[in-house]
């Protein structure tokens, strides 16, 4: 059987006694019967009873205070809670009563290991809860215990750039695709120096829908759709090494990802016609035959022929061998070389050294080819060597697997902006095209048979033995 405790109840803090005392209360006395009514009183009147009641008594600031409870339970959760208050000196507590005073108490002892006030957290829990709106906190707790603890670092968007085209660099990539990534990524570096977690996919979208370039004549002007996709891409690249490196959560799609692409109408491409390339040719410089003559009868691109060394070029095999360190997809290419190609190049061939040996940039190897052109009057063009000779090519040998191999280009690609640029006609006429002192420039290039000409050649045959008999 549980001792019973003796009352009064003391429990000190500090130099503070705070007693508990017995104090059992009686119900209130009925009330005064009315002599009109009828008399309903029960002979004998029932003993009055009694009720538990404890009261908390302690001084504070000299003045005595007394708290009554009808359990003693309760008294003594009160007289621990004063305790505690009075040894923190917390006034707060001492003012409040019943449940106010438990619902502090055991909110002061959940919280005292964070060193905050109540009111800070309370603050706390209301911005959190604006934040989630209908998310609980603790739904959100379990989703940062699954994504938020795979960030391992918070980094900066330029010190990201930084480390990736480091990367880029070390892991071999072309010159071509690490000029053209280290351009995006440094721009958008630029744009957003902050750190990659603050980045949402409308800054992105609002960066890319203003980005500004320049056309042929050097003006500024808004980027072409295409031009836009590419910068989103090497954006797309940045975020996913930043989520792969522990910058951003894991097992997540990034901002950058939810950035649409937008929709592009390939213009067509520009060729050259069979006139022009031979005015092109036959007025261009000795530096400048070789490259341009590559590229039109090879579709070598700019890139790759800056690299391109006469060692690479068999004559006798008729074959342009492009290592996959020259090639910008970075795979070993086997490029066939026609006769009047090689007729263009026997009268510079050499042994050894780059082709190119002049130039040091691409940039600068098309400026050359472009003031060669405009002293002509004909526009040369970005890419108008290598659209030509892949249009040509393709209308010769029908064969859009075979051109894709040889210009280093997907099939897709080529069926989509190569096809019907030009007749097979005009791609036999262009194969054709020999410097004005090779003897096979003398040679006039065969006309195609025309349907009509074949019926009348078949006629001719079918009338020859008549003639014979007729003879006879």
């Amino acid at each position: 059987m549980a001792k019973q405790p003796t009352f009064p109840i003391t429990i000190m803090a500090g130099a503070t006694a705070i007693r508990i005392y017995r104090s059992p209360v009686k119900p209130s006395k009925p009330k005064p019967l009315d002599l009109a009514a009828p008399d309903t009183t029960p002979a004998k009147e029932p003993k009055s009873k009694t009720y538990d009641s404890y009261v908390l008594s302690y001084y504070s600031g000299g003045k005595r205070i007394r708290t009554r409870f009808n359990e003693l339970q309760q008294a003594r959760d009160k007289a621990d809670a004063i305790k505690t208050s009075l040894l923190n000196e917390d006034s707060t507590a001492l003012q409040l009563t019943g449940e106010d005073a438990l619902i502090y108490a055991r909110a002061k002892m959940l919280t005292s290991h964070l060193g905050l006030a109540l009111d800070q957290l309370a603050q706390e829990a209301v911005d959190l809860r604006k934040i989630l709106e209908k998310t609980t906190p603790m739904e959100a707790a379990r989703f940062y215990d699954r994504f938020g603890k795979t960030v391992k670092a918070d980094k900066s968007i330029p010190a990201i750039v930084e480390e990736l085209t480091a990367n880029l660099k070390a892991d071999g990539k072309s010159e071509y695709h690490f000029r053209d990534m280290n351009r995006r990524l440094q721009a958008f570096a630029l744009a957003f120096p902050k750190h990659i977690m603050e980045v949402t996919s409308k800054e992105i979208s609002d960066w890319l829908r203003v980005l500004k370039g320049r056309d042929k004549k050097g003006r500024e002007v808004t980027l072409a759709p295409k031009s836009r996709n590419h910068y989103r891409n090497a954006v797309v690249q940045l975020f996913n090494h930043a989520r792969d490196h522990g910058y951003l959560p894991k097992g997540m799609p990034t901002e950058a990802q939810a950035v649409k692409t937008l929709d592009v109408i390939t213009p067509t491409n520009e060729i050259f016609s069979i006139e022009e390339i031979q005015k092109v040719l036959n007025t261009a410089p000795g530096r400048l035959i070789a490259p341009m003559a590559i590229k039109a009868f090879c579709g070598v691109r700019t890139e790759e022929m800056l690299n391109l060394r006469w060692e690479h070029l068999n004559l006798e095999t008729k074959y342009i061998t492009l290592p996959s360190e020259v090639t910008k997809t970075k795979q070993r290419r086997l490029v066939p070389m026609p006769d009047n190609l090689i007729a263009w190049l026997t009268p510079y061939k050499k042994a050894t050294g780059r082709i190119c040996e002049r130039w040091q940039r691409a940039q600068a190897l098309f400026q050359a080819f472009d003031r060669h052109g405009k002293r002509q009057g004909v526009d040369v063009g970005a890419n108008k060597f290598r659209n030509s000779y892949i249009s040509y090519r393709v209308a010769v040998t029908h064969d859009v697997a075979r051109v894709a191999l040889e210009s280093g280009n997907s099939p897709r690609v080529i069926q989509r902006e190569y096809l019907e640029l030009a007749t097979e006609a005009d791609g036999k006429r262009w194969f054709v095209v020999f410097p004005p002192e090779a003897p096979q420039a003398k040679k006039k290039a065969k006309a195609p048979k025309t349907e009509g000409a074949k019926a009348k050649r078949k006629t001719k045959r079918q009338e020859q033995p008549v003639a014979v008999e007729a003879k006879q």
